[in-house]
């Protein structure tokens, strides 16, 4: 019977997922070395949130992020440590703080862009328009099979 389970699991598509995954993270991450862009693909994540929310509170760039509160603010402060984001405490209501992009933030975003624009023509190389919409709703359609229904997307 515990054969069967892993054969079974082995052949869906829960792996092949997870593989490709990582083969992008693993290509992101070596790209962002090489061009000594000085992020990881996560950071980049959170620098282009904040670029797009500006003064997002931190619980909701937790949100967007998908990340719990400890490990965000462990990457915010690294974030604020090499000058990329400022964070301030809301006027009316001081428990809560608002991230914004800093100047060393807002160059390593653009000069990390292209660099993702890039990748992400390598994902889609070979792939027709239809291919790229239809694997989109079929993941879509697997992101509310594990959630059990509505999510928020980084990619929506």
């Amino acid at each position: 019977m515990n054969e069967k389970l892993h054969i079974e699991f082995k052949d869906s598509l829960g792996p092949w997922i997870g593989k490709t995954m990582k083969l992008i993270d693993h290509k992101i991450e070596g790209i962002l070395s090489e061009n000594s862009i000085g992020i990881s693909r996560m950071q980049f994540v959170i620098l282009k949130t904040i670029a797009e929310n500006e003064g997002i509170s931190q619980n909701e760039l937790a949100i967007f992020a998908n990340r719990d509160k400890s490990s965000l603010t462990r990457m915010i402060n690294t974030l604020i440590s090499k000058g990329y984001i400022t964070k301030c405490s809301s006027e009316e209501d001081k428990r809560k703080n608002h991230i914004h992009l800093a100047l060393k933030g807002e160059e390593t975003l653009q000069k990390a862009i292209p660099h993702f624009r890039k990748m992400a023509k390598c994902i889609e190389k070979n792939l027709t328009k239809e291919e790229i919409e239809a694997t989109k709703q079929i993941l879509k359609t697997i992101q509310k099979n594990v959630t059990g229904g509505e999510f928020g997307s980084f990619f929506n």
